[in-house]
């Protein structure tokens, strides 16, 4: 079977067992595979780079070890590896003299509250040079896209399976804000049922406000996978979520949304050759 970083673990157990037992030799965090409960839920939810992530380990750790059970590797998506990105900054970083602002999110995740503002305050007067550490209990890779957007430099260490502390530097002057406000803006519409109508019944619908962060954004990009081309994903949300968007900008998606009330966003989301 041919697998590449997009490929579901689902799929992976399906064409050989043994992938069970190869993945959970990765990192303790797979284990859990091995419960056929917790397998039926999570499998088919969660690609190999995902999981990866998830696991805190390089991705081609990952593609190794399922290769050595005799899967083939198509090596066309790979991305280049995050410590590598770490290797090429870590001189760009000097944290025991740089001006650190410390941002424990953790408090706000446990409770579903979306840091994003938290965080987009924070470094709103930030100066060259300055940097901000995110405490998080995973890579919070979205919000590094979007700083990564604003001139933001990135380091990421793993102090323990549950602790993970960013460091993002401010390293360029940025005129993004206006931008993103503009998106935002010509994202708006009020007649979001017609250009739904539009694709007939070639769309998924999918509510998402019940979940914790940040699984609305894991979701969304899921089913985003699994999605043909000429489909949209019609999603109920509590509000435009801002680490998706440039996930989003990356693959080549447009969206649309309606704002109903304080908590119920609308928001098509589709191929831009649509």
């Amino acid at each position: 079977m041919l697998i590449s970083t997009n490929t579901k673990i689902s799929a992976l157990i399906k064409h050989n067992a043994e992938a069970i037992n190869a993945i959970a030799e990765i990192n303790p965090h797979f284990r859990k595979l091995k419960n056929p409960v917790l397998r039926k839920v999570l499998a088919p939810r969660v690609t190999i780079e995902i999981a990866a992530k998830i696991g805190g380990v390089d991705v081609q750790v990952f593609l190794d070890k399922l290769q050595q059970i005799g899967f083939e590797i198509d090596h066309s998506n790979i991305k280049e590896d995050n410590n590598s990105k770490n290797d090429k900054t870590e001189t760009m970083f000097d944290l025991e003299n740089d001006k650190i602002t410390l941002l424990d999110v953790r408090e706000d995740l446990a409770n579903g509250i979306d840091p994003f503002s938290k965080i987009m305050a924070t470094i709103k007067t930030f100066e060259d040079g300055q940097v901000l550490k995110i405490v998080n209990t995973f890579e919070p890779t979205p919000i590094i896209n979007v700083l990564k957007q604003k001139g933001f430099i990135s380091k990421v260490d793993r102090v323990s399976e549950k602790e993970i502390h960013t460091f993002l530097k401010k390293a360029t002057d940025d005129r993004s804000d206006d931008l993103n406000k503009k998106a935002k803006e010509e994202s708006k519409t009020d007649d979001i049922d017609s250009v739904l109508a539009s694709f007939k019944e070639k769309y998924k619908e999918i509510d998402v406000r019940d979940l914790e962060m940040p699984q609305p954004m894991v979701k969304i990009l899921e089913e985003l996978t699994d999605l043909p081309d000429d489909y949209c994903l019609y999603v109920h949300h509590k509000k435009i979520p801002q680490f998706l968007l440039p996930q989003l900008d990356e693959r080549n998606y447009v969206y649309l949304s309606k704002e109903i009330d304080g908590d119920n966003t609308k928001m098509l989301i589709f191929k831009k050759l649509h």
